[in-house]
């Protein structure tokens, strides 16, 4: 554990003997189990009810692999919860872009300018390896290429002078995973048994399910907020870039089973009851600019609203 107190050098997290996988993400699998396990204080009791009287599966399989992105899923025949190595790759990436990004063009030159002078200089550096990285992100949606764990941020090789930029989107990747397998949870022990039925469901009880999975999510992980609320922030975060990680894969929101993205993302911010001033609606609008630009459409942006009206108005425009 030698790596907490760190400050400079090479910082390695593999072990060769704990860790499997072929994508620096492998680092972080046995976190996101813990996490899970953990996401409020009395859900080991709650798994263990969905193991015995819900077929909840045990296991949650990681399917290894050179492979394009595959997003998760819960099979239906035996209810256990499906991760892609490729896709929590992708979804590590993005939140780091996202956060990089908010910090270096966002949050840092606010600070400068509140204070009067030159807190945090400018980084070019870091910022062009955040925008390099979500280009690799995007890539992996078409098809699979390398991680270059040497050039390019990861959470398995980084320097210690940089930990920031890798540490914190950690905490925010660990609590969107939870926040994919708390979705898929609810699925598994409320809307599994009603696919296996045979009924017949029109495409509004598929959305519906959605959505109370969505909701029932954000409902767990709420309840393992802290009484001190240190971890209230990396939650909130984490549930937001989750939800804008599903952005990327095309130009428009349409789904036939699922709700629009962005009525997924207004849902879940709205149940989060966050105030007007929360850096959650800076970093939607860092999300929904990167897709405006990733696929040209020419959004209005301003700088004469406040963050969360012009999150709204981005809303509107997407509906238009």
């Amino acid at each position: 554990m030698n790596w907490i107190f760190q400050n400079t050098g090479l910082i390695n997290h593999y072990n060769p003997k704990i860790h499997s996988g072929n994508q620096p993400i492998r680092v972080l699998h046995h976190m996101n189990l813990w996490m899970f396990q953990n996401t409020h204080p009395n859900f080991p009791n709650e798994l263990a009810i969905a193991f015995d009287k819900n077929g909840l599966s045990k296991t949650i399989d990681i399917v290894f692999g050179e492979n394009k992105v595959q997003g998760p899923f819960i099979r239906v025949q035996n209810k256990r919860i499906v991760l892609q190595e490729s896709f929590l790759s992708y979804l590590w990436c993005v939140i780091h872009s996202i956060y990089v990004i908010y910090i270096l063009k966002i949050e840092q030159p606010k600070i400068n300018q509140r204070t009067g002078k030159e807190v945090y200089p400018k980084n070019e550096e870091d910022l062009e390896k955040a925008e390099e990285l979500f280009n690799y992100a995007k890539s992996l949606i078409v098809a699979y290429s390398e991680w270059n764990k040497n050039s390019q941020p990861n959470p398995e090789l980084y320097l210690a002078q940089k930990r920031d930029l890798i540490e914190q989107p950690n905490c925010f990747y660990t609590e969107a995973v939870k926040f994919i397998l708390c979705h898929e949870y609810t699925h598994g022990i409320k809307h599994l048994e009603i696919l296996n039925s045979g009924s017949e469901i029109e495409l509004s009880g598929y959305i519906n399910f959605e959505r109370e999975a969505d909701s029932d999510a954000i409902d767990l992980m709420l309840k393992g907020v802290f009484p001190n609320k240190i971890n209230e922030l990396p939650i909130q975060i984490g549930i937001v870039v989750g939800l804008l990680s599903m952005f990327y894969f095309k130009a428009t929101t349409d789904a036939k089973k699922h709700p629009k993205t962005e009525d997924r993302l207004v849902d879940a911010i709205e149940q989060m009851e966050l105030p007007d001033n929360h850096d959650v609606w800076g970093i939607a609008l860092v999300g929904l600019r990167l897709w405006d630009e990733q696929f040209g459409l020419d959004f209005k942006w301003t700088i004469e609203k406040t963050d969360k009206e012009q999150f709204y108005d981005l809303i509107k425009q997407i509906k238009e």
